[in-house]
């Protein structure tokens, strides 16, 4: 099986400082399409205040529970993966998964995207991308495992978190 785990704290801002992010309403519909396209077991939305989890449990109510899942059935499906916590700890306990985490920057010791897609075949994998400006370098060092950078052509290197998540679930599960 494959999750995925999208982090909010703790996380870097544009100066480096630790700093929990925002959990987005596009990330959750966006990120749960495109988990249910790929076979996604579990979306994992990680934050550690419950007012962050309270808003994000109210989009989820809308869809799961309310007019939007009778408007839109299909939305109601891809939301059905979604899986509110607190910290990643919870996503390793409930997993048991091998934690691969990502990064723009590029790391000693990372994982090629062909070694990650070969790992999801042999065992349960929890990819781990962080919001903000990514994961503290102490988060990253704590996983099993850190896969290379998503490289572009140019110099510029700052995806928003729904396209690397697209990118690496594609070079992951895609054909």
């Amino acid at each position: 099986m494959v999750h995925v785990a999208l982090v909010h704290w703790p996380c870097l801002d544009k100066n480096a400082q630790e700093i929990a992010t925002a959990i987005t309403n596009l990330d959750l519909h966006d990120l749960a399409r495109l988990c249910l396209t790929y076979g996604v077991d579990t979306l994992y939305i990680v934050h550690p205040y419950q007012s962050q989890l309270d808003f994000a449990q109210k989009i989820l109510d809308h869809w799961l529970k309310g007019f939007g899942g009778i408007y839109n059935p299909v939305r109601k499906k891809a939301f059905e993966i979604v899986r509110l916590v607190a910290d990643i700890e919870t996503v390793k306990k409930e997993t048991g998964a091998y934690l691969i985490g990502t990064t723009a920057n590029l790391l000693e010791g990372t994982v090629s995207w062909d070694d990650v897609a070969a790992a999801s075949r042999e065992k349960d994998v929890c990819l781990v991308f962080g919001t903000g400006w990514g994961l503290k370098s102490e988060t990253l060092t704590a996983l099993d495992a850190v896969a290379q950078p998503i490289d572009g052509k140019g110099d510029f290197n700052h995806l928003s978190v729904r396209s690397a998540v697209s990118i690496a679930i594609d070079r992951v599960l895609g054909r």
